[in-house]
């Protein structure tokens, strides 16, 4: 598996460490990734209030993306909501609803499909916005904080070497990241009517 949401609790594997079955391979952001979202966009929006998490209901990895979010919006003082979608037909209403407030969209490969789709919507209701990769900042999405891409397929390539070699996936531990990257729009930012600050600026040029 690589990058996968919540292995342990998607009941992918027993705990990190021991797999225990026949998968093994690499997670996606843990707890403080996950966190750091919610950190970021209170440091881009002044006197946010509200943070929205937008979620896919077919994804099983949504409670644990959630819970963890939360941990950090309550520590911030932040009321923070979860929006679940079934069909991309209620993308729009979805989005609408974090009017006023800031949108967490978290990296499901079905809201990666329709990134454009996302940011045009979360452009048009004047939503700040923080996405799980950098396509969607690329594509005028305002920020994205993730692992890198690169390091987990890399890492599947490590994987795939020591099971060819005889290591069974049960004894090899799953891998999360410890590299993140920041990518912030600064054209979407000034559309947006945001001053993005010196040290988010930093953070963002640090990777």
């Amino acid at each position: 598996m690589i990058n996968a949401g919540d292995p342990v609790g998607s009941r992918f594997v027993a705990s990190l460490a021991r797999p225990g079955g026949d998968l093994t391979g690499t997670s996606a952001a843990g707890e403080e990734a996950l966190s750091k979202q919610v950190e970021l966009l209170s440091a881009a929006v002044p006197q946010l209030k509200r943070v929205s998490v937008l979620t896919s209901s077919a994804n099983p990895a949504n409670r644990f993306f959630f819970d963890a979010m939360s941990l950090r919006a309550r520590t911030l003082g932040l009321r923070i909501d979860r929006i679940d979608v079934e069909a991309e037909g209620e993308l729009e209403e979805a989005i609408a609803r974090a009017k006023g407030g800031a949108l967490v969209v978290v990296n499901d490969p079905r809201f990666f499909q329709d990134r454009v789709r996302i940011i045009e919507l979360t452009r048009r209701s004047q939503v700040p916005s923080i996405f799980g990769d950098r396509e969607y900042v690329a594509a005028g999405g305002l920020m994205s904080y993730i692992s890198s891409n690169a390091w987990h397929w890399r890492s599947a390539a490590s994987f795939v070497d020591k099971i060819l070699k005889g290591a069974k996936p049960a004894d090899i531990a799953v891998e999360q990241p410890t590299k993140f990257e920041l990518v912030i729009n600064l054209k979407t930012a000034k559309a947006l009517g945001l001053t993005i600050s010196q040290s988010l600026r930093q953070q963002a040029r640090r990777r």
